[in-house]
């Protein structure tokens, strides 16, 4: 992918978001809760540990959250804003699909720490009980590299 064109791309991505998420608040004032999550990038084999925010504005949830990924030497994280939509509610399960954009930091112990702008795409399940288990796949495209695929549960509060 043309790094020019990926950067345009999660640029335009992230005003949207700013944009879509600026105008919904006010007249939505929707339900603020909180996710932590586990899982592992399935390219690597590192496990990761994330959490984040949610607020709803009706079937869509916006995300900022972190996941820190355990490397052998170095720091690898990234910071994200992601959104969900439900597209399908089966009793108290629902199924979800999502995009988002953020910045990966990669600091490899030595090496020069570089930082490189991401795509996610999403799909998963959640249950809407107290403590609301789900279960997600990320594809994350990462500007210059392969895309990453990260297989994550958690649980929403």
């Amino acid at each position: 992918m043309n790094s020019s064109c990926f950067r345009r791309g999660a640029y335009v991505l992230g005003i949207l978001v700013a944009v879509m998420t600026g105008v919904a608040l006010p007249a939505a004032a929707g339900p603020v809760g909180f996710q932590a999550s586990i899982g592992s990038n399935t390219n690597s084999g590192d496990f990761m540990l994330g959490a984040g925010a949610r607020v709803g504005l009706g079937p869509v949830t916006v995300i900022p959250n972190a996941e820190w990924f355990f490397v052998d030497s170095g720091t690898n994280y990234t910071l994200n804003l992601d959104g969900t939509l439900s597209v399908l509610s089966i009793g108290l399960a629902g199924i979800y699909v999502g995009a988002g954009t953020g910045v990966a930091v990669v600091d490899p112990d030595p090496g020069d720490s570089q930082e490189e702008a991401l795509l996610n795409l999403m799909a998963g399940v959640g249950v809407n009980v107290l403590m609301s288990p789900f279960a997600q796949m990320k594809m994350v495209m990462i500007d210059g590299s392969d895309s990453q695929y990260v297989i994550s549960a958690g649980v929403r509060f």
